[in-house]
C-alpha cells in the first residue's frame, strides 16, 4: 500500500511487511520511490519535513518553512543514513574543532593507533583569465610542527663557499659534475636534488633519469640560497596539485597532503593546516579570487569531515595597497 505524499514535490514509498520463513520475524521493506502524479496535479503542499540528525545546522522556523524539500539535483539537505554517497548532499562544513573531536572519536571506535596520519584534501579553482588556468605544480613547505624525518639531499655545487654552506646545512651529498656518472649508475641514494643555476645546462643529461627529482626553479630547487633549499626539502612537507580528467571538472584541481598526526594537539594541527593552505594559495594570484574553494580532513580508517576553509585563506590586497 502506497503512503500519501507529504509534499507535492515529494516521493511516495511503497511499504510492505515481509515475514522470514525461517525465523518468522517481520521486517519493513520499502520499494523504490516514485513521483506522486496525483498530488503533483493537485498542487498539495505540506510543511518541510524535519530530521533528527545531530550534524544538522540549526535553522529558524521561518527558514525551515521557506526551504524546499530538497535542493536541486540532490537527495536531501543532510544525510539521515548511509545509503547515498556524500556527493549527493549539499556541502555543509563544520568547525575545525568539531572535526578533531569527531575524528578522534571515530579512530577510538575503530581501534586505531593514536599516532595515525591526518590528511587534508583541498579542492582548487585553477581558472585564470580567458581560457588560461594554473598548471599542475609541486612544492614543499616548512610546517611549524615537523612530522617527518629529515630527507637525504644531494647538492650540485662547485664553488668553495657553496660547498661549505651545503655541508653546514646538512646536505647528504655535495659535489659537482663528477656526480653525474654515479647517478646514472645508481650508486647514490638521495630523496631530492638541488643545484646552483650555472650547472643546470650541464645536468640536462640527468633529466630523464631524475624525472621529478630534477632541479627546477619553480620547485625552489635551483638558486643561490643553498641553506634555504636544503632546509626546505630536508624538513619540509611536499605537496602536489593535480587536475581532473573529467570534462565536468575542467578548471578544477585537488591537493591531498599529510599535515600531522592524530596524537598532536588541536593548536599544532591548526597551525600546520594554516601554513599548508597559505603555501598552496601562493601558486595563484589573489586578484583572480580564492584558490582553495573546499577542504576536507580525515585520518586513516575514519570518515572525511568537511571544515570551513575561509579563515585560512590569505586576504586579497586592497586597491590602496596595490598602488
Amino acid at each position: 500500500m502506497a503512503a500519501p505524499c507529504r509534499n507535492a514535490r515529494a516521493l511516495v514509498t511503497c511499504v510492505l511487511r515481509v515475514r522470514c520463513s525461517s525465523c518468522h520475524v517481520s521486517t519493513r521493506w520499502e520499494a523504490p520511490r516514485q513521483p506522486c502524479a496525483v498530488l503533483l496535479q493537485q498542487g498539495v503542499k505540506s510543511p518541510y519535513r524535519t530530521y533528527s540528525t545531530p550534524s544538522i545546522l540549526q535553522v529558524t522556523d521561518a527558514e525551515e518553512e521557506q526551504r524546499p524539500l530538497k535542493p536541486p539535483n540532490m537527495v536531501a539537505w543532510y544525510p539521515t543514513d548511509d545509503v547515498y554517497h556524500i556527493r549527493y548532499y549539499p556541502w555543509n562544513p563544520i568547525s575545525l574543532e568539531e572535526c578533531f573531536q569527531q575524528m578522534r572519536r571515530a579512530a577510538e571506535l575503530e581501534f586505531r593507533k593514536p599516532g595515525i596520519w591526518v590528511q587534508i584534501s583541498l579542492q582548487l579553482d585553477m581558472k585564470l583569465e580567458k581560457k588560461k588556468k594554473v598548471e599542475p605544480f609541486v612544492g614543499s613547505v616548512h610546517l611549524p610542527h615537523t612530522i617527518t624525518e629529515p630527507k637525504k639531499i644531494l647538492v650540485f655545487a662547485t664553488e668553495s663557499d657553496d660547498v661549505e654552506d651545503a655541508k653546514k646545512s646538512g646536505a647528504h651529498i655535495v659535489g659537482g659534475l663528477e656526480l653525474i656518472q654515479e647517478i646514472l649508475q645508481d650508486k647514490l641514494d638521495f630523496d631530492y636534488c638541488v643545484s646552483v643555476p650555472n650547472l643546470i645546462p650541464d645536468l640536462q643529461v640527468l633529466k630523464k633519469k631524475l624525472q621529478k627529482k630534477f632541479p627546477k626553479k619553480k620547485r625552489n630547487t635551483v638558486g643561490h640560497d643553498i641553506p634555504f633549499m636544503v632546509d626546505l626539502w630536508s624538513r619540509g612537507q611536499k605537496y602536489s596539485a593535480l587536475t581532473y580528467n573529467h570534462p565536468k571538472q575542467e578548471g578544477k584541481g585537488h591537493v591531498n597532503v599529510i599535515i600531522g598526526r592524530l596524537d598532536m594537539t588541536d593548536e599544532q594541527l591548526t597551525e600546520n593546516i594554516d601554513c599548508m593552505i597559505k603555501a598552496v594559495c601562493t601558486h595563484k594570484p589573489l586578484s583572480f579570487g580564492p584558490f582553495v574553494t573546499r577542504a576536507m580532513m580525515h585520518a586513516k580508517g575514519t570518515p572525511s569531515y568537511k571544515f570551513h576553509v575561509e579563515p585560512f585563506l590569505p586576504e586579497e590586497p586592497k586597491d590602496d595597497e596595490l598602488k
